[in-house]
């Protein structure tokens, strides 16, 4: 079974662009282009990582990540803000709101296949391990 990832953003051309390139390297992807919609898609859907942008109309990346932490089908999936806010202090806040990984705009092709190798079970470390590393990476 391939890992399935879903990307929440409200830019439908970037939610779309980001998922033909995920499927192009072998995952299933699926893309939301609101919050609100998000979490009950993502419990429907059971991604195994999300990529959720925070500055969305309505309800914003900081409240879909809370929505998305109260489904337990979703505990395990890792949550990915990907944002144009890049402040020391937006990173604080997305790890606050419950976001494993925080992620400028525009991602670079390395920081994407180095975010999808935690979805590789194969390796020694623990996931929280490689996420710990990335977060210091990127």
């Amino acid at each position: 079974m391939k890992e399935r990832i879903l990307v929440i953003d409200d830019d439908s051309d970037v939610a779309d662009s980001l998922v033909r390139l995920i499927h192009t390297l072998g995952y299933e992807a699926k893309a939301v282009y609101n919050g609100a919609r998000a979490a009950d898609i993502a419990a429907d859907f059971m991604p195994d990582m999300m990529f959720i942008d925070i500055g969305m109309p309505g309800f914003d990346g900081y409240q879909t990540v809370s929505r998305i932490r109260a489904h337990r089908e979703c505990g395990h999936a890792v949550l990915v803000a990907l944002t144009g806010w890049t402040t020391k202090e937006d990173k604080q806040r997305a790890y606050t709101a419950g976001f494993d990984l925080h992620v400028g705009k525009p991602m670079s092709m390395d920081t994407l296949t180095g975010i999808l190798g935690l979805l590789n079970p194969s390796q020694a470390e623990s996931t929280t391990e490689r996420i710990h590393k990335l977060a210091v990476a990127v």
